[in-house]
């Protein structure tokens, strides 16, 4: 029996052959369903080269060029290429398509925010964007101030190659491929999985980096470097492959935009964010913590946090969140509006019928009690029966959310004096354990932090006590583990 994910996967893939046949969508939604895999989207094989062919990560200016050259923006390294007639025809197409999704999408879009969601737009937290794959682009619109940019998917995260060191017909292929990508998101406001999986089949165009690299490039921004980054257990990024079948890992770009006296950073993670390869695993909740304030974006999100078998990923967005921009495909209007202030915009009446196990009635009543007038842009699946919705949430009240910056607070009563105290923790899980399973460690506690269960053992008054059982505690099978100080119960780092 095939799992809720998997039909969601499905679904999508029935949403790209509808676009891709050219379907006239008259209400009928006439939808051929194709089933892909859901292991195939999952599981992508990523094109092996010569290292000759890649660009050096530590060669900044490169990166930069190449941006500008997909951009079809002229570059003296490329001036032989870009002197041909394929890619003077080339950029001009991209001009006009970028030129086409900013007249319809973007610039309506940017005045909307200044008139709607300014408190969003203006913001300079750390924008997470979950299941948004390479969609920086509208991440950047909505969210033009923010210091960093998160963005996860399933895709891979890519290799980038010299152009002068491919073949022409080959880079003919893989520059058209490229402006292939953005039909979906110029036409409908959002790219599709599956869609997505094929266009990377090229041997060149193979990941998520390009199509960054030429979204900042059409924004005039000036690339500084990237590099290939990895998560390691504790969720700190690394340059060293930390075993990419384990670990999020992908790519981290800086840049700056014109204007700029600060640089910002983009990263992309290639990750399963469903409950089973989630759980018991803390690098990328860690890492997400790391960034201590947060807005969440979901768009096209897939209904993804409306299924029973992502609940970890939903908890991790509301737990760590005080802000989320979404469409209806995000968290159920029904769960946002019990922790946040929702200010709804848009219309909605349905969802696509290949999505009509998550029809919410009571996001259509909400809509038709406050007489919501349509949003000036087509964004998100509903985009197809022209209608969009966005629901710009605030939590009620952000004290009540403590993300906890230096102290953590314990999960139970304290049984502690109000002296110093030190421990030795030994294991973080996302589900309560039970303490006696531990038997083999004296005085097991635990304490929460960001919907974390972190486990501790001992009870020592001195650190060079506790740095003698330390060792014991490791040869038990808890290699990673490390003393913790706590001052009248709480965790003081």
């Amino acid at each position: 029996m095939k799992s809720k994910y998997s039909l969601i996967l499905i679904c999508l893939t029935a949403i790209m052959f509808q676009a891709c046949n050219g379907t006239k969508n008259d209400g009928a939604e006439s939808v051929e369903v194709i089933e892909y895999p859901a292991e195939d989207i999952v599981n992508q094989d990523e094109v092996k080269l010569s290292d000759d062919f890649y660009l050096n990560q530590i060669d900044q200016s490169s990166a930069n060029d190449l941006a500008r050259f997909l951009a079809g923006k002229s570059v003296d390294k490329y001036a032989d290429l870009q002197n041909t007639d394929f890619y003077k025809a080339y950029s001009q197409k991209a001009k006009q398509q970028w030129e086409e999704l900013t007249t319809k999408t973007l610039n309506p879009v940017k005045k909307w925010c200044s008139e709607n969601i300014s408190d969003f737009s203006n913001d300079t937290s750390c924008l997470f964007y979950p299941f948004g794959g390479p969609d920086l682009i509208f991440a950047m619109t909505f969210f033009p101030n923010a210091g960093d940019y998160i963005l996860q998917g399933l895709e891979n995260p890519g290799k980038l190659a010299e152009p002068e060191k491919i073949s022409e017909p080959k880079i003919h292929a893989y520059l058209d491929s490229l402006l292939y990508s953005f039909r979906y998101l110029t036409r409908f406001g959002f790219f599709i999985a599956g869609q997505m999986k094929d266009n990377f089949k090229n041997e060149y165009l193979d990941g998520t980096l390009h199509i960054a690299l030429y979204t900042l490039a059409m924004e005039n921004c000036i690339i500084t470097n990237y590099r290939d980054i990895y998560l390691d257990n504790r969720g700190n990024i690394t340059e060293s492959d930390g075993n990419a079948t384990k670990h999020p890992y992908g790519w981290e770009i800086v840049f700056k935009k014109e204007g700029d006296s600060r640089p910002r950073t983009v990263k992309y993670f290639r990750m399963d964010t469903s409950d089973p390869p989630m759980t018991g695993k803390m690098e990328f909740p860690f890492f997400i913590n790391s960034f201590k304030e947060k807005i969440c974006y979901l768009k096209s999100a897939s209904y993804l946090l409306q299924s029973v078998e992502f609940k970890i990923m939903q908890k991790l967005v509301v737990d760590q969140c005080d802000k989320i921009l979404q469409d209806e495909s995000g968290l159920a209007y029904g769960k946002v509006k019990k922790d946040y202030e929702v200010k709804l915009f848009g219309t909605y009446t349905r969802p696509l019928k290949v999505f009509s196990i998550f029809k919410q009635d009571d996001l259509k009543q909400a809509l038709l009690d406050k007489n919501s007038q349509p949003l000036p842009f087509k964004i998100g699946y509903a985009s197809q029966l022209n209608e969009s919705v966005l629901m710009a949430c605030t939590r009620k009240d952000p004290n009540a959310q403590q993300i906890v910056d230096k102290v953590e607070t314990p999960s139970k009563p304290i049984i502690y004096t109000k002296d110093t105290i030190y421990k030795v923790q030994f294991r973080v899980s996302w589900k309560r354990l039970d303490e006696r399973d531990f038997k083999d460690l004296p005085e097991v506690d635990y304490y929460t932090d960001n919907s974390a269960y972190k486990y501790t053992t001992g009870n020592f008054k001195t650190e060079a006590e506790c740095k003698e059982f330390l060792p014991k505690v490791r040869a038990k099978g808890f290699s990673d583990a490390f003393i913790v100080k706590f001052y009248s119960g709480k965790r003081i780092k």
